[in-house]
């Protein structure tokens, strides 16, 4: 098998693998305590993983416009989820903050998730196991997603290494 046909499939097994995480991120965040779309969702994890942000910063992180981002702010605040904070170093700034219903919300969805990965990791074979762990771990790395327990950590900044 040639180099090209290798990265072809690992390309298709990512692809099919990325849409079943995706159904399983659609079934936890609908287990959230109040509705939040996805792109929502995902600015309450970029809050909780990189803390405090402005708009812009969270527009970049999630690859919208700035005033895409805002929009989903105003929802969050609205919904008590998010709380705008003028930075103490610079009243010209203003950040995004988690808010403590907000953290809840991510602590259920999380819990969800959890629970049905775990379901799913049971029914893999134990010797694929290790080799998968291994092999995600280098994905999370190479997406510089954090894992939940480095949460709001000084390495989050600079990537997500373990």
């Amino acid at each position: 098998m040639t180099s090209r046909q290798d990265h072809d499939e690992l390309v298709e097994e990512l692809l099919t693998a990325s849409r079943a995480l995706v159904a399983i991120a659609i079934r936890s965040i609908a287990a959230a305590p109040v509705e939040v779309t996805v792109a929502q969702h995902r600015v309450l994890v970029l809050l909780a993983a990189h803390g405090p942000q402005s708009v812009g910063e969270v527009a970049e992180h999630l690859g919208v416009n700035p005033s895409n981002a805002s929009r989903h702010a105003d929802r969050l605040q609205r919904m008590g989820l998010v709380e705008r904070v003028r930075s103490t170093e610079d009243g010209r700034v203003v950040r995004i903050e988690l808010t403590q219903p907000g953290r809840r919300l991510l602590d259920v969805v999380t819990q969800h998730r959890r629970e049905e990965l775990e379901g799913l990791a049971a029914r893999l074979p134990q010797r694929d196991a290790a080799a998968l762990q291994s092999a995600l771990r280098q994905l999370n790395v190479a997406m510089q997603e954090p894992a939940d327990g480095r949460w709001g950590s000084a390495e989050v900044g600079a990537g997500a290494r373990r």
